[in-house]
């Protein structure tokens, strides 16, 4: 489970860098993505650790459910990370909107990611056994 969940963060990452910059200022820059992994990757690490919480502790394994509890968590992080960054309330307007849009991309690829790599191990499982 830690691998799948090591995996679908990397892969989060890497399509990232490419996504994250459509929601960032006027123009497309890739720098915006890359700059963005030195925020996202440490969240990451706290993103693997709460989802292995999350399935294990969650009674319900149905995919929206397990999606809108990640996607919770996420949003409550970066709701405290947006007030733990910013120091004027102009400022908070911004980064929660930047924080919140970011942190629900994340999430969303970091869920799809790690739900199929399951499939995948599961149906490579089953025909090869």
């Amino acid at each position: 489970m830690l691998r799948n969940k090591l995996i679908a963060a990397a892969v989060t990452l890497v399509i990232g860098i490419f996504i994250v910059p459509l929601f960032i200022g006027s123009s497309y820059s890739i720098s915006y993505g890359i700059y963005g992994i030195t925020f996202t990757g440490p969240a990451m690490l706290v993103a693997v650790l709460i989802s292995i919480l999350i399935e294990h502790y969650s009674k319900i394994k149905n995919i929206i459910v397990m999606y809108i509890k990640h996607l919770l968590c996420a949003l409550t992080y970066s709701l405290i990370f947006s007030l733990v960054m910013s120091n004027s309330k102009a400022m908070f307007n911004d980064s929660i909107y930047l924080t919140v849009s970011i942190s629900s991309i994340y999430i969303t690829i970091f869920v799809i990611s790690d739900y199929l790599l399951k499939v995948f191990y599961k149906w490579r499982l089953n025909n090869h056994s």
